[in-house]
């Protein structure tokens, strides 16, 4: 029996404007938003206003957070291989949207590779929940919950996954961040919870394939892993001040172009491991660089 028996035809009926905005909305789920998000709240630490200044240590939890929940999605995917809904890689822009976006648009409302679980559900579950419970408000966690909640509905909205793919993708993702919370000292050891990052990527050549997806998410885990293991302490104990912060963003900017030139052109395996290993300690070094250049300015 198909996972989604009466769903596409539903979504068929569904107006231009509401598929629209699931195109929109759907980014707050896609990995260049997750990462661009935590990482931000990683290069200004506490720099940043309340409730959002974590420090470095935490806000390198919520990133390890993201190469986890990523690097389990792969392994996942590639393990049990289930497609998409028919028509997932194909989208054409309504009217509405403006020609010069109809290419960034039908990027955003399409779909490739295996669709179960799925990924922006997890990804959403595990990073927006791991930053609601390093905030610790009840603001925090409302937000957590509504945000996993509507990038969901836009997966289904826009024909790239059948309800039961987001449904076990947020589930699986929110059981995965109470794990690594629970093993990580409620957030203060990011190096386990990179440890656990790079034992979830493992899995995927030896249960899936060595291909670019699963050598590039270790790469990503591995690198990250590593890196903090060598400035990890150091980024620590380094003052946080805002134009450290800004120049940091600045850094990781430059890897962050890194990490999607890579995605674009998928490389060989071992080109996406090597890469995405620099890319990950690019990232995670980037305050050392941003708060040295502060001082000297």
């Amino acid at each position: 029996m198909s996972r989604g028996v009466g769903e596409l035809a539903a979504v068929e009926a569904l107006p231009e404007a509401v598929v629209v905005a699931a195109a929109l909305l759907t980014q707050l789920g896609d990995v260049w938003f997750l990462f661009g998000l935590v990482g931000l709240l990683y290069w200004f630490g506490g720099a940043l206003p309340a409730p959002v200044a974590l420090g470095r240590r935490r806000a390198a939890f919520v990133v390890a957070l993201g190469l986890g929940a990523n690097a389990l999605v792969t392994t996942l995917k590639e393990w049990l291989a289930r497609p998409r809904p028919p028509g997932a890689g194909t989208a054409t822009a309504p009217a509405a949207v403006p020609e010069a976006v109809d290419s960034l648009y039908v990027a955003a409302a399409t779909g490739t590779g295996f669709g179960f679980p799925s990924g922006h559900a997890l990804g959403t579950a595990a990073v927006y929940g791991g930053l609601a419970l390093v905030v610790g408000t009840r603001r925090a966690y409302v937000t957590a919950a509504a945000v996993t909640v509507v990038v969901a509905l836009t997966r289904v909205v826009l024909g790239v996954h059948y309800l039961v793919d987001v449904v076990v993708g947020a589930a699986v993702g929110a059981a995965f961040l109470a794990v690594v919370y629970r093993l990580c000292g409620r957030g203060s050891n990011p190096g386990r919870a990179l440890m656990l990052a790079v034992a979830a990527a493992l899995l995927g050549p030896v249960v899936g394939e060595y291909n670019f997806d699963t050598m590039a998410a270790l790469g990503a885990a591995l690198g990250a892993r590593i890196a903090w293991g060598v400035v990890g302490d150091a980024v620590v104990r380094e003052a946080t001040t805002r134009g450290g912060g800004a120049v940091s963003a600045g850094v990781g900017a430059a890897f962050g172009v890194l990490f999607g030139v890579v995605y674009a052109l998928e490389p060989a395996p071992h080109v996406a491991f090597l890469s995405m290993g620099v890319v990950l300690a690019g990232v995670l070094a980037a305050p050392l660089a941003g708060e040295a250049v502060a001082r000297r300015v």
